[in-house]
């Protein structure tokens, strides 16, 4: 897995030798392996690496997830920022999902956070099976040919070092080296598009073509 992301992040341009990177950590499996793995790589990169978490209000748990990063980001000898954002606050006021208010209000505070820092980049840590996710949910809202691109690996100040590493990678790394993750309930439940796509629609696809995504 490391050497996918050394690949990817040379062939895509995301770090320069003495960047500072803020990584952005919720305790689930992807983003605690970015991490460990940007960490594992930190010397070699030239990087500065410093994590963030954000807590969405949306949830009782989430403390208690961003209390298990703020423990390994001290393990690490990493510094630990938690963001406080009203994700509900910010769906009331526009036509988003709740998802995508989330989301909007998260990348927000952290590019706010990258700025305070003087970071070159914030890293997140969606993977080739998101990027699969992602295109498919474009395909059957209506999409054109932008749309299809999927996402970005590089959209300022955010970059994507794990999109070439597939789920089973990911997971494959922690158990390896221990590391524990947390699971949000929200990716397996139902009331949501993605949900329904990575346990029902997929799976389904893959029947058809076990090779694929």
């Amino acid at each position: 897995m490391l050497s996918a992301i050394l690949r990817t992040i040379a062939a895509h341009g995301l770090f320069q030798a003495g960047d500072r990177v803020v990584v952005a950590v919720s305790g689930g499996p992807d983003s605690m392996a970015l991490l460990h793995a940007l960490w594992e790589l930190r010397d070699r990169l030239g990087l500065t690496l410093e994590v963030a978490g954000v807590d969405h209000g949306l949830r009782p748990e989430a403390s208690r997830e961003l209390d298990l990063v703020r423990e390994r980001a001290a393990a690490l000898g990493l510094p630990f920022f938690a963001l406080a954002v009203d994700a509900a606050g910010a769906r009331r006021q526009g036509r988003a999902s709740l998802q995508d208010a989330a989301r909007r209000v998260r990348l927000g505070a952290l590019a706010e956070l990258a700025t305070r820092r003087g970071a070159a980049a914030v890293a997140l840590g969606h993977q080739a099976d998101d990027q699969a996710e992602t295109v498919l949910q474009r395909i059957i809202r209506g999409t054109g040919l932008d749309g299809l691109r999927g996402i970005p690996y590089r959209r300022a100040p955010f970059v994507r070092p794990l999109l070439d590493v597939r789920r089973r990678e990911v997971l494959r790394y922690l158990a390896r080296r221990s590391i524990p993750f947390v699971e949000d309930p929200s990716n397996a439940d139902p009331r949501f598009a993605r949900a329904r796509l990575r346990h029902r629609v997929l799976p389904a696809l893959r029947e058809e073509n076990p090779r694929g995504p």
